[in-house]
């Protein structure tokens, strides 16, 4: 390990930790401190350097020396550390392998190496990491993340931080500076498999689990089975094992030819199982007492392909349903306006069951993380990526008995949002006209029962007159 390092992250603590009394510990970077530390420490620290003036392999100096951990940096190219690690493996397979590495894709390294301040960071990322460490049979049994510390360039504080944040809103990852693991052999050695993402194919996860829903999901499924959309897949998510939803999956299937799986999951969690079972490019979520009319999809699978966005909006409905015939008094559009405003998805968590994703457009941004609260999923999403809406008529409903339970999602304090000064100045122009017509209609309506009053009461209009020129004087 660099020993500049030494002053960044907690590395000796680290090794420390990982030993005990008496290990033999191979440092393959000169350290003088931490070689100090751990002798004091009961371990046996192995020298490299008088190895290496022997005309043996590698390998077989790794043997004679035996260590039982071996210390090394993971930063550089990574062949050459994956290389690294495959030597050690063959050579010392029952050592634990102490590795730390600076994170290339960290928000530190990207905002300094943009502003000019340090070259770019050449090494590893979490992921790269982990695909090296499962190709090579690796186990990890511990691991360290360092966050990144605030203010570590020449920008404005403000500028720094909003892009801190919308990086980590992009990748979590990028909150990480440095990374520390313990590794072991684990035998089984396997190449990370690719994650199946079927172009084309749409992945629908509807959550089956509320009670109060549960009678409604014939009608949902029924309605799946009309979809224009294929090629479908439905992910069925239930707190258990439920074989009468699928006899309703197969009965349909006949109709709708679409394929489906059933995933048991609880609710706070339902949507994240589903989400990783998930096989199709195209991405919506569903919930048992809601129904799609046959061309919601297609519309959206449309407007996708058509544009550059990466997830699309429908107009919805609310529906409550009365009695035991589930008589409609009436239905309402979300949102009502012809254009979707960021307040509408938290205002309206129902245009969750709206959305379409493209996971294709999405890159690092992780929808499983981000559909750990799936009613914040569409907040989440319009921070980074602008949504386009389809108005029109609604093709989408969610139905419910009794009081309507929705209520408005609070906002997360720490998103921020990746919005166009132009998109803003749209915005607030059309929050201006749209006062202004309340403000006319307001004026427009006190001004007509002014008119009647004054013909249909005239005394009653006098006294109110009278009273009303006596409050303002």
């Amino acid at each position: 390990m660099p020993t500049d390092m030494e002053s960044e992250v907690p590395l000796h603590a680290w090794v420390l930790e990982q030993v005990g009394r008496g290990a033999r510990v191979l440092l393959l970077a000169r350290d003088e401190v931490l070689a100090e530390r751990l002798v004091a420490a009961g371990c046996t620290v192995l020298d490299m350097a008088g190895a290496s003036e022997s005309d043996s392999p590698l390998a077989e100096m790794l043997g004679w020396l035996a260590p039982s951990h071996v210390v090394l940096s993971g930063d550089g190219p990574s062949p050459v550390l994956e290389e690294t690690l495959r030597t050690l493996v063959e050579a010392v397979p029952s050592a634990t392998l102490l590795v730390g590495a600076r994170n290339a894709a960290s928000s530190t390294a990207l905002l300094e190496t943009l502003s000019g301040q340090a070259p770019a960071v050449l090494g590893a990322t979490e992921a790269s990491l982990s695909r090296c460490f499962s190709a090579l049979g690796l186990k990890v049994l511990a691991r360290r993340a360092v966050p990144c510390q605030p203010r570590t360039t020449a920008l404005a504080a403000g500028t720094e931080t909003a892009l801190r944040g919308l990086l980590a809103q992009l990748s979590p990852a990028t909150e990480t500076d440095v990374l520390f693991y313990a590794l072991t052999s684990s035998g089984d050695r396997e190449e990370p498999a690719a994650p199946a993402r079927v172009p084309g194919l749409l992945s629908v996860v509807l959550w089956a689990g509320d009670a109060q829903a549960r009678s409604l999901l014939d009608e949902a499924l029924f309605s799946l089975a009309c979809q224009e959309q294929h090629p479908l897949e439905i992910l069925l998510v239930t707190p258990s094992r439920d074989e009468a939803a699928r006899e309703l999956l197969e009965r349909y299937q006949a109709i709708g030819g679409y394929t489906f799986d059933l995933v048991e999951a609880q609710a706070p969690a339902a949507f994240v199982e589903g989400l990783r079972r998930a096989r199709g490019q195209y991405l919506a979520f569903l919930d048992a007492a809601c129904v799609v009319y046959p061309d919601h999809y297609v519309k959206l699978v449309q407007t996708l392909r058509d544009g550059p966005a990466a997830w699309a909006v429908s107009r919805a409905r609310r529906t409550p349903l009365e009695g035991a015939e589930r008589f409609v008094p009436h239905k309402r559009p979300l949102p009502l306006g012809e254009h979707l405003e960021p307040a509408h998805l938290y205002q309206e968590p129902s245009l969750l069951f709206a959305l379409m994703v493209d996971r294709s457009r999405l890159g690092p941004f992780s929808l499983e993380r981000a559909a750990e609260r799936a009613s914040e999923l569409p907040l989440r999403l319009a921070a980074l990526f602008e949504p386009t809406f389809l108005g029109g008529i609604a093709s989408c409903e969610q139905r419910f008995t009794g009081p309507d339970p929705q209520e408005p999602v609070a906002l997360p304090p720490e998103l921020r949002m990746l919005t166009s000064l132009g998109t803003v100045e749209e915005r607030v122009v059309r929050a201006r006209a749209e006062g202004a017509s309340a403000k006319g209609l307001r004026h427009r309506f006190l001004d007509e029962l002014n008119s009647r009053l004054r013909e249909r009461v005239p005394g009653l209009h006098g006294a109110l007159k009278s009273l009303a020129g006596r409050l303002v004087r």
